[in-house]
């Protein structure tokens, strides 16, 4: 019975230690990487995804190699980030919101109407998958 019980133990050790490795890495994963690299990677996916066209691709590319570079530039640290006004906050979820839309209408220029359905289509589960980790995360905190 003891030997079950401390077995039971190290294996419940053992599972907290490789969650928290999990952890760690995932915030720091993506860190490093340019706008360049992020547009190829996202812009490779979406062919996948869309059966895009060559000139497509290009556009398409374009639009997402500028959305990361704006992203880079208005990039915020935490400590910077919470001591924001309010006002300074809604000026700048504002111009994220313009930028949004700004892009879906790019993609919509770019896009064929099935094309375009299925982005969009992307882009609502890659935003409540995006919703789910913020609401585990306050869960926890």
């Amino acid at each position: 019975m003891k030997k079950i019980i401390v077995l039971l133990a190290l294996m419940v050790m053992t599972v907290g230690q490789a969650q928290d490795g999990r952890k760690e890495k995932r915030g720091e994963r993506m860190k490093d990487v340019t706008p360049q690299e992020m547009a190829t990677i996202q812009s490779k996916k979406l062919t996948l995804a869309l059966d895009l066209s060559d000139q497509q691709e290009k556009d398409v590319y374009q639009v997402l190699f500028k959305q990361a570079e704006k992203r880079k530039a208005n990039k915020i640290p935490r400590e910077d980030r919470e001591k924001l006004t309010d006002d300074q906050k809604k000026e700048a979820r504002l111009k994220m919101l313009d930028e949004k839309i700004a892009v879906k209408r790019k993609m919509k220029n770019i896009l064929n109407e099935e094309q375009y359905t299925k982005w969009e289509k992307m882009m609502k589960q890659r935003g409540k998958k995006r919703g789910k980790g913020d609401k585990n995360r306050r869960k926890r905190d």
